[in-house]
């Protein structure tokens, strides 16, 4: 089973093992009213008994009704031991489920943060979501079940094992009616939960969908008054969540019904049996309250395993869909993503990059679909230089720069850092970019945090901080804020105007001070005079950085040495 590791089952063995003493406990303290019924109703039945009779004159006991004090004691101690023994085996039960629950959703957030950015370019963010985090809850909801639905199986055992050393007959009659109540829960209500389960799923996920693009478009929802499709969309997505959870609910505590009028019946209907025999209550009394006592811990727990098994087949598509993730071996690079030592730091050298960057032969198609967008695409970059990269809407500008980048895998060719296929050392080569996009991805945090993009607190350096801020022409203006570099900029960067967002993702590009800077259409959704000062900062750069300028204006790449035109599959050069 790929969602538990070695330990994690031996610890579920341990479990099972405290279940089945504590099934054993539960037993005995039942057990033991018969014998004190037994003294009760008939004293002189101590005598006949060799168990009771072998007890009293071991202690030298002068009447029964001490041996009634003592046993009665005993069944308390028994009891509390028991009682203190559950209390344990259930803190020991949730502790192993929960802080697994978390292991395994952090196992399932990093198997996706280390999928292939080609897996993101169809991926729905809400069926990643609701996988990381209601599916893993979900799952654990069905382990916690199984574990429950073991312990309750273990104490049913051993309390109709004793009951039928009472009463074979009446035992065998109410257990076969349980049965058929257990079939009629497989074959008729299983189905119907698993079905409620995969609804689940799929509403739930709708929801985060409806939410998530509520949040983002919220300003272009306003403009174009579209408010009520969005919240009529989360609401019908909504009425099919509560249908499946209703569905559940109801399902789950119908059975109880059936169990509790099943076993109440059985029982009554053998006691008339019984007393149209002839026979008395009184000789009746040691079986009614071991009947009673079994009872009571009995149909909670037929009622227990129930719920436990409609539970389970309703959390079995979230078990499958954890355990198809994380089956799944990924590999990007020179990366394994199921790598246990993920948590350890690595400190990785940055790849050489002193003479050129070459693209040699790139083919590359997207998947599910019918053509290459690149076909032996070559390009050649020394390294000091700029180089302008132009072309068509969809003509692969931005392709062949990923494909750069590693972040798309080339169907064939190769990219040489220094005559070094950059894949063998993928790290080190991504230590030497800097990447700016259009759009830059913003953290809800400080414009420290942003420009050290990643870094933990305690690894930031503010005079690398800084020196990024000042290269990218924003240092002043961040010395003029009150906080300063702990300045809140707010959700996607809200509190920044378009330029100043810009400038922060330059800065992260320059933080590492890295060889390369690849400038994906970086000022396209800029106006004139903001684009012209954002380029100015740019073009500071020039000798001291190798600079790749993709861009729709001429204006934009007018001052790069070198301009590649991206058309018919190829990268031909203009100058």
């Amino acid at each position: 089973m790929v969602l538990l590791d070695k330990k994690q089952k031996k610890q579920m063995v341990g479990i099972v093992f405290l279940m089945l003493i504590g099934g054993i406990l539960e037993s005995v303290g039942i057990a033991m009213l018969a014998p004190v019924m037994t003294i009760v109703a008939d004293p002189e039945k101590v005598e006949k008994n060799r168990l009771l009779s072998a007890f009293y004159h071991g202690l030298n006991l002068t009447s029964t009704t001490q041996l009634a004090k003592l046993i009665l004691v005993g069944i308390i101690i028994i009891f509390v031991i028991k009682n203190i023994f559950l209390y344990l085996e259930n803190v020991i039960q949730l502790r192993f489920v929960y802080t697994n629950q978390f292991a395994t959703s952090r196992r399932m957030m990093i198997n996706f943060m280390q999928r292939p950015y080609e897996y993101y370019l169809n991926a729905d963010t809400s069926v990643i979501q609701r996988s990381i985090t209601s599916d893993v809850n979900n799952m654990y909801g069905l382990i916690l079940s199984c574990l429950q639905l073991t312990s309750e199986i273990i104490v049913f055992i051993f309390l109709v094992g004793f009951l039928l050393s009472q009463d074979a007959l009446m035992t065998i009659t109410i257990a076969a009616l349980l049965t058929i109540v257990l079939l009629i829960i497989k074959y008729v209500i299983k189905p119907v939960m698993v079905k409620a389960g995969q609804d689940n799923q799929d509403y739930y996920s709708g929801l985060y969908k409806w939410i998530n693009e509520s949040v983002t478009g919220i300003k272009e929802i306003k403009i174009a008054n579209k408010e009520n499709y969005f919240i009529n969309g989360y609401a019908d997505c909504g009425s099919g969540y509560v249908s499946a959870v209703q569905k559940y609910n109801l399902y789950n505590s119908t059975p109880r019904l059936l169990i509790e009028t099943i076993a109440i019946a059985g029982m009554i209907g053998f006691l008339l049996v019984v007393m149209n025999q002839g026979k008395e209550l009184s000789e009746l009394l040691p079986l009614l309250t071991v009947l009673a006592a079994a009872a009571m811990r009995l149909l909670p727990s037929a009622n227990r395993i129930n719920n436990y098994l409609t539970s389970i087949a309703y959390f079995e598509p979230f078990l499958m869909n954890v355990s198809d993730n994380l089956q799944k071996e990924i590999h990007d690079g020179a990366i394994s993503y199921n790598s246990e030592d993920y948590r350890k730091k690595k400190v990785v050298e940055k790849l050489p990059v002193t003479k050129k960057i070459e693209m040699v032969d790139i083919t590359y198609r997207y998947p599910n679909t019918d053509s290459n967008i690149l076909e032996n695409a070559s390009m050649e970059i020394p390294v000091g230089h700029s180089v302008g990269i132009v072309g068509t809407s969809g003509a692969g500008k931005t392709t062949i720069v990923d494909v750069m980048l590693g972040l798309l895998k080339p169907s064939g060719g190769k990219i040489y850092a220094d005559g070094v296929d950059v894949m063998e050392n993928y790290q080190g080569w991504l230590k030497n970019v800097g990447y700016i996009p259009q759009t830059i991805f913003m953290v809800d945090s400080t414009i420290r945090k942003n420009v050290a993009f990643g870094c933990a607190d305690d690894e930031i350096d503010d005079n690398k901080v800084w020196q990024a801020l000042k290269e990218a022409s924003l240092d002043e203006f961040v010395k003029g804020l009150p906080e300063g570099l702990d300045t809140q900029i707010g959700e996607r960067g809200i509190r920044l105007s378009g330029g100043q967002r810009q400038r922060i993702g330059i800065a992260r590009a320059l933080f590492e001070d890295p060889e390369v800077l690849v400038l994906d259409e970086a000022t396209s959704a800029l106006d004139n005079e903001t684009e012209a000062a954002i380029m100015d900062s740019i073009n500071k750069l020039h000798g001291k950085k190798t600079l790749i300028i993709i861009a729709h204006r001429l204006q934009t790449i007018e001052k790069c040495d070198m301009v590649y035109s991206i058309k018919e599959k190829k990268a031909v050069r203009d100058r």
